[in-house]
C-alpha cells in the first residue's frame, strides 16, 4: 500500500468520525433547546402562579394568612429556582451551538482532505501509468515474450509462429 493510498484511508476514517461527531452535535444541542424551552416554560407558568396567588388575601383568620404566606414564599422560590434553570439551559444551548459550529468546520475540512488524498492518488497513478507507457513494457514482460517467441527482433509484438521443427517431433 502506497502513502497515498494509506493517506487516503486516514481521511476516509477522519471524515467519518467527523461526520458521526457532527450528529452528535446536532442532536446535543436539539436536547439543549428542548431543556431551554421546557425550562422557559416552567418559569413562566412559576411566575403566573405567583402573580395569581400572591395577589390573593382572603385568608380568614392569622392561621390561614399564615399558610397562604407561606406558600407564596413557596411559589416565589420555585419561580427563582425556574429562572436559574432557565439561564442554565440557555447558557447550555449556546455551548451546543459553539460545539455544532466546530464540528461542521472539522468536517469540511476533513471532506476537503479526503478531495485532496483522492485527487493525489489519482495524479500518482495517473503519473505511474505516463511512466510505464514511456518505458515500453516491462522488462520481465519482453523476456517472457522472446522466450516464448511472440516478440520480434524489432520489438512489436505478434502471434507466436509455429515452429517448424516443432512439426517434425
Amino acid at each position: 500500500m502506497t502513502r497515498e493510498e494509506r493517506r487516503l484511508r486516514l481521511a476516509r476514517r477522519q471524515k467519518l468520525l467527523a461526520e458521526v461527531r457532527q450528529r452528535n452535535a446536532m442532536r446535543s444541542l436539539a436536547d439543549a433547546l428542548a431543556q431551554e424551552q421546557r425550562s422557559a416554560e416552567l418559569a413562566d407558568r412559576s411566575h403566573e402562579l405567583m402573580r395569581a396567588y400572591g395577589g390573593r388575601r382572603d385568608a380568614a383568620d392569622a392561621g390561614a394568612l399564615s399558610q397562604s404566606g407561606r406558600f407564596s414564599n413557596a411559589l416565589g422560590s420555585l419561580a427563582r429556582d425556574a429562572e436559574r434553570s432557565l439561564a442554565d439551559a440557555t447558557a447550555q444551548a449556546k455551548w451546543e451551538r459553539e460545539a455544532l459550529a466546530k464540528a461542521q468546520t472539522r468536517a469540511e475540512r476533513q471532506a476537503e482532505n479526503l478531495q485532496r488524498a483522492v485527487a493525489d492518488l489519482r495524479g500518482l497513478k495517473e503519473r505511474r501509468a505516463e511512466e510505464d507507457d514511456a518505458q515500453g513494457p516491462p522488462r520481465g514482460l519482453a523476456r517472457n515474450l522472446q522466450a516464448t517467441g511472440q516478440l520480434h527482433t524489432q520489438g512489436t509484438a505478434t502471434a507466436a509462429q509455429p515452429d517448424p521443427e516443432r512439426k517434425n517431433r
